[in-house]
């Protein structure tokens, strides 16, 4: 795993960075050929979360100008994978997602990133980005089902834009915009309030909002993917394999680095957030553990992934 650099460590908390294009419209009508959805689940799911209101200054088309406006600061490093095909299969898996998630009418967008860093996002306004080392991350259909689920949860419960509005109270008092131009302004000086002042940062993560907001995100995954037809403990899967990977590359360095991700991180330890999934199960009729979704698609796409 690589190690983000301070502006892109801001990024990352303004945005609640999961696990991020200059964004071209995917062509939404085309379908991956031999695809086939799994069986959804009409199960009741009581339990799952729903979206609420809250202190948020980028409502309606606010939150596409935020959404954008982050596109534009983070050009550099979101640039799009040239092969159409891997993105059209990330965008039909999640267009099923969002039938059963739980903001089934936002229009989402679905981007892969040219980037190797096992990796996803949301910059809220329905915009979800994959990057190319996730896909090569991901064993299977219902994991990447799951990361992509994650991201469409911090959508639904619009933390990008929460997220920013505190921060932007906090760090300039500002309380309003009323256009593009503002958006664009009032992030240029949130994150040179940051540079100036990088120890506010650190204060933003000791606060836990950001694990708060990650934990939410994943009983929104945990349901959307369970009723999509997907096994929900595929994300906590992929998330302790990629712990044991950074355990691994880190060695005698892993002790420090999880005491201060513990600290200073923007995610909850893995072992709360595979605690949290295994106390959802307790309400549905899960799959067994090791139960996946044989999906051919997933094996042609993997298969593409590798020669990129």
């Amino acid at each position: 795993m690589r190690k983000m650099g301070f502006s892109r460590t801001l990024l990352a908390l303004a945005l609640t960075l999961t696990l991020s294009a200059a964004a071209a419209a995917v062509r939404q009508e085309t379908v991956w050929p031999g695809w086939v959805a799994p069986p959804p689940r009409k199960n009741k799911t009581p339990f799952a979360p729903r979206p609420f209101g809250g202190d948020n200054i980028f409502k309606g088309e606010a939150e596409k100008w935020l959404a954008e406006a982050i596109v534009r600061l983070g050009a550099g490093s979101l640039g799009r994978i040239k092969d159409e095909r891997v993105s059209e299969y990330v965008s039909q898996l999640g267009r099923h997602l969002a039938e059963y998630s739980t903001a089934p009418q936002t229009t989402y967008e679905f981007v892969v990133i040219d980037d190797s860093e096992a990796n996803a996002m949301s910059t809220g306004g329905g915009h979800v980005y994959v990057n190319l080392g996730m896909l090569r991350e991901v064993q299977s259909e219902d994991e990447l089902a799951g990361i992509i689920a994650h991201e469409m949860g911090h959508d639904a419960f619009r933390h990008a834009p929460k997220t920013v509005t505190r921060q932007l109270f906090w760090m300039k008092g500002i309380r309003k915009v009323k256009t593009s131009a503002d958006v664009e302004k009032a992030l240029d000086a949130l994150f040179a309030e940051y540079e100036k002042k990088p120890l506010a940062a650190f204060g933003e993560n000791l606060l836990s909002f950001s694990r708060f907001d990650e934990l939410e995100a994943d009983r929104a995954a945990f349901y959307n993917s369970y009723k999509a037809g997907y096994n929900p403990h595929a994300l906590a899967a992929v998330l302790k394999r990629m712990e044991r990977e950074a355990k691994k590359e880190l060695g005698e360095e892993y002790g420090n680095y999880q005491f201060l991700t513990f600290l200073f991180g923007t995610h909850p330890p893995t072992s709360q957030r595979s605690a949290a999934f295994s106390w959802e199960s307790n309400f549905v009729k899960m799959p067994k553990k090791e139960e996946s979704y044989k999906s051919a698609a997933f094996e042609a796409m993997k298969a593409r992934v590798a020669k990129l």
